[in-house]
C-alpha cells in the first residue's frame, strides 16, 4: 500500500457512467499481507414521489452509504470504494439512460456487468474484500459477489434493508416485476463458496422486513439475520451496530 496518498477522497467519473468515490491511503501492513478493501453499493437511490411513480432524477439524496463509505475510512484507514449504481447521476455524467435503468431494470446483468467492471478497476487482485449494499444495493452485492470468481478473497458480505427474495418482495408490495437475469446462479455460486453473509433489518422498517428471504434458502446460500431495534429504513447504514459487523475480524 505504499504510495498511496493519505486521507485523500478521490472523485472520478470512469467511462462506463458510474460515479466513483474511493478513499486511497497509506496503510501499515506486514509484508507480503493483501491489502484490505471495503467496498460498498449505493442503494436504489431517490425516493419515488408516489407508489407508481418513479422519480425524474435517481441521484441519491444525503447518501447514507457515502457518510458509511467516509466512517469506515476514518476507523479502519483501509481503502473503500464506493459505488453509485449505474444511472444515478445522470446530470453529473450526461448519461443517456431511460427511467427503466433506475426501476424496471436497475438489478439487470448490464448494470452488474458495470460494477464488475468498476470493481476490477480498482480493487486489485488477491485483495481482501468486505462487501456492503444497502437497499437493492443489497441485490447488487449478492449478484456482484457471484461473479468475482477468485480474484479475490471475500471476507464477508453485509446488507441492510435489502429485498433478498426480490420477486416475493414485489409481488407481495404489487410492485411491477424486476429484471434479474441469472440472479438464483449467482447466489448458488456465492453459497459454494461458504461466503459469510450478514443481512441487518430494521424494527421500525415498514420498506423491506426480513421476511423476504426465500430464493436465499432455495439457492443453499445461509444468510445470517439481524433485526436492530429503534431502527427504519434509512437509518440501517448510518446504525453503529451496522458499521461494527462491517469493521468486526
Amino acid at each position: 500500500m505504499a504510495g498511496c496518498a493519505t486521507q485523500i477522497i478521490e472523485k472520478k467519473m470512469i467511462e462506463d457512467l458510474i460515479p466513483i468515490h474511493t478513499e486511497q491511503l497509506t496503510v501499515e501492513t506486514n509484508k507480503g499481507s493483501p491489502p484490505r478493501w471495503f467496498v460498498l453499493i449505493e442503494g436504489d437511490g431517490a425516493a419515488w414521489p408516489t407508489p407508481t411513480r418513479p422519480p425524474i432524477d435517481p441521484t441519491p439524496k444525503n447518501s447514507s452509504v457515502l457518510e458509511l463509505a467516509e466512517l469506515i475510512h476514518q476507523r479502519s484507514k483501509s481503502n473503500v470504494l464506493y459505488l453509485a449504481r449505474p444511472c444515478q447521476y445522470p446530470k453529473k455524467t450526461g448519461a443517456n439512460c431511460q427511467p427503466k435503468d433506475w426501476t424496471t431494470d436497475r438489478f439487470a446483468a448490464k448494470h452488474v456487468d458495470s460494477l464488475l467492471g468498476a470493481f476490477t478497476r480498482h480493487v486489485p487482485q488477491g485483495a481482501q474484500v468486505t462487501l456492503f449494499g444497502h437497499s437493492g444495493g443489497g441485490v447488487m452485492a449478492l449478484q456482484l459477489a457471484g461473479r468475482l470468481g477468485d480474484r479475490v478473497a471475500i471476507r464477508k458480505i453485509v446488507m441492510t434493508g435489502t429485498p433478498v427474495d426480490v420477486n416475493a418482495w414485489t409481488q407481495a408490495n404489487g410492485y411491477s416485476g424486476l429484471t434479474l437475469e441469472n440472479y438464483p446462479d449467482s447466489l448458488r455460486d456465492l453459497a459454494a463458496r461458504s461466503v459469510p453473509v450478514f443481512a441487518l433489518f430494521g424494527d421500525l422498517d415498514s420498506v423491506v422486513p426480513e421476511s423476504y428471504m426465500g430464493v436465499a434458502a432455495e439457492a443453499g446460500l445461509s444468510i445470517q439475520i439481524r433485526v436492530l431495534n429503534n431502527t427504519s429504513h434509512d437509518q440501517l447504514a448510518r446504525s453503529e451496530n451496522t458499521l461494527k459487523i462491517l469493521l468486526d475480524p
